[in-house]
């Protein structure tokens, strides 16, 4: 198909014969008015000639301009039709083709639109479901986050950190769907009452706002609402623009209570190990030395027998009570600088408890002392023995510790076991309604040979507290003020459960 020809011979022809017309019409007036006039007829013919050059060159130049000016027109027709998807006919004019080009153009242009508004569609829900991710990954992350802006509000906390700082607020119950689908929690709280429960995270926020200092692996404490203190392990970073600008801090924890109680047990059980090498061997030459002056005191008191000596029988019978208590002694060291050999079995704390109360039921009832055992006890994986010993002598020093003259003699023993579903320890608790213990040998009571007894020499509770450490376990001082003591057993069941999920007595 030849694009523009019908339209432009038309044109053409259609100029030509509206001029050839226009002239003839002038050239016969003219002739019929300078009919009969020679010179006239001559100069009407002249002027006829020249009118019909005039026209001829006249149709060029107008074709020659039509044709520059429709140039453009026919380039972008011909353009169109290579890359136009309408197939052309002769019966067509270009004016129909550009038309009907333009329209299917558009409608390719309306879907290609849609395409790309489906894609833009499909690349929104990709990046939301990529922010969604992060955003739960964030917040399933086993340690504790918090983010802090620059104006001390916090603006999102994850599930770790909400157990940690709101176990006892009263928007958890509202948070906890949210808590359980690993969603990010946007209290929007000033940081001081997030973290009222730890005045040293407080400390640390605010300066890394006001400063932007940076904490690595801190060490600080948190009180929970039952009065329990906890050790958290700690960064804190401030969050800076471009520019540098402090927009807030980010704040990362861990709950390292556990960790750092059997660090300290570790430490402890090293420092023990320690002592008793030392002491070991000089416990075992005091001996020797004991076992020959007993000997000697021995003979001599034999001899003062036979010599009918009674001042010299009761001197020597002072000196073997001595070296009898002394012998007594260096033994209880040797079993305390021992390494122990647990024999572990499952053990019942109830009949081990028991045993040692029937033990001691004659000494207590002859000092007017009532014995009390109440509560839950576990059965736990334990040396049978030596937590006979260890309760033995906890009771021992309940009894001891109450004065003769006092209205009430009473000792408690009683059992606990960690609330939850997956209990991690055992409690056994031994109170009495003593004098107590002054607040500056607390700290001591556990050292081996620190005693507050006239006749005493401070093994029995180092025994007890390396007895329970070789068992994963602690022991420690509840309480002590005037109205008595209380002493704190625990110690771990068979099953072993993380910490984190536990509510510890």
């Amino acid at each position: 198909m030849k694009l523009g020809a019908t339209n432009k011979a038309r044109l053409v022809i259609l100029v030509f014969v509206l001029g050839f017309l226009v002239l003839l019409a002038l050239s016969l007036l003219l002739y019929q008015q300078a009919k009969g006039h020679t010179q006239a007829s001559r100069i009407v013919l002249y002027l006829f000639s020249y009118q019909i050059l005039a026209l001829v060159f006249g149709l060029c130049l107008i074709y020659l301009l039509v044709r520059w000016l429709i140039r453009p027109y026919r380039r972008m027709v011909v353009e169109a039709a290579k890359i136009s998807p309408v197939r052309g006919s002769p019966a067509q004019s270009e004016s129909e083709f550009v038309v009907e080009t333009f329209q299917k153009l558009v409608e390719e242009l309306h879907a290609k639109e849609k395409e790309l508004e489906q894609l833009h569609a499909l690349e929104r829900r990709r990046a939301e479901r990529s922010e969604r991710f992060s955003e739960r990954l964030i917040a399933n992350l086993p340690s504790g986050l918090v983010t802090v802006d620059s104006r001390g509000m916090v603006t999102s906390v994850n599930g770790h950190a909400m157990k940690i700082f709101n176990a006892s607020d009263a928007t958890t119950a509202r948070r906890a769907p949210a808590m359980q689908t690993g969603e990010l929690i946007s209290p929007i709280v000033d940081y001081r009452g997030f973290f009222r429960s730890s005045p040293d995270m407080v400390a640390m926020i605010g300066d890394c706002l006001s400063r932007a200092t940076t904490f690595r692996r801190q060490e600080v404490d948190f009180t929970l609402p039952d009065g329990r203190v906890r050790r958290l392990g700690v960064s804190v970073s401030p969050i800076a623009d471009a520019s540098q600008s402090i927009e807030g801090a980010l704040c990362l924890m861990t709950d390292i209570t556990e960790v750092v109680e059997l660090r300290e047990r570790m430490k402890l059980q090293e420092n023990l190990a320690n002592l008793g090498e030392m002491a070991a061997g000089l416990a075992h030459e005091f001996k020797n030395s004991l076992a020959t002056i007993h000997g000697y005191v021995q003979l001599l008191e034999a001899h003062a027998e036979a010599t009918n000596n009674g001042n010299q029988r009761t001197t020597l019978e002072a000196t073997l009570k001595e070296v009898r208590l002394l012998t007594g002694l260096i033994t209880d060291f040797l079993n305390f600088a021992r390494p122990q050999q647990l024999s572990l079995t499952e053990v019942d704390l109830h009949e081990i408890v028991e045993a040692c109360a029937l033990e001691l039921a004659p000494g207590l009832a002859g000092a007017g002392i009532k014995l009390r055992i109440d509560g839950k006890f576990a059965s736990v994986p334990g040396d049978s023995s030596l937590l006979r010993r260890v309760f033995s002598n906890l009771m021992r020093n309940a009894a001891e510790a109450i004065d003769a003259s006092s209205s009430e003699k009473l000792i408690v023993v009683s059992g606990a076991v960690d609330s939850g579903s997956k209990p991690r320890y055992a409690h056994v608790r031994v109170s009495d309604t003593g004098r107590g213990i002054s607040q500056s040998d607390l700290h001591h009571i556990f050292i081996p040979f620190f005693t507050t007894k006239s006749r005493g020499y401070g093994i029995g509770l180092a025994l007890v507290l390396k007895i329970v450490v070789a068992h994963d376990g602690d022991v420690s001082v509840e309480r002590s003020d005037s109205s008595g003591t209380c002493f704190h057993c625990r110690l771990p069941l068979a099953s072993s459960v993380d910490p984190e999920t536990q509510d510890v007595h």
